[in-house]
């Protein structure tokens, strides 16, 4: 079940874009996301590796307008989730990076 502190990807338009990151809040008018742009995923987790800050993670609000879904960041058939592979490259747990 998605909710709060659920790891997420967002799908938005207007423009089209994907986001990665942890919900923080679920409100009538939108939702709360601390994360960052998931074409950036790949960068972010070397960067982390490496110990540098170079991708900033950030807190987005995105109205529903805006969101065209929501999927929870979940093994699926055997394919590894996004915070598998990034506690894989790293070392690192997403929670201790993303929580603010």
């Amino acid at each position: 079940m998605i909710g709060k502190n659920s790891v997420v990807v967002v799908y938005l338009e207007s423009p089209k874009e994907k986001y990665f990151g942890l919900l923080l809040e679920l409100h009538n008018s939108g939702i709360i996301l601390r994360g960052l742009n998931l074409e950036s995923f790949q960068t972010w987790m070397e960067e982390v590796n490496s110990g540098k800050k170079g991708t900033a993670i950030s807190t987005f609000f995105f109205p529903w307008r805006r969101v065209v879904k929501m999927i929870l960041d979940e093994e699926t058939d055997g394919v590894e989730s996004l915070t598998q592979r990034f506690k894989r490259r790293t070392g690192k747990g997403i929670f201790e990076i993303l929580l603010p």
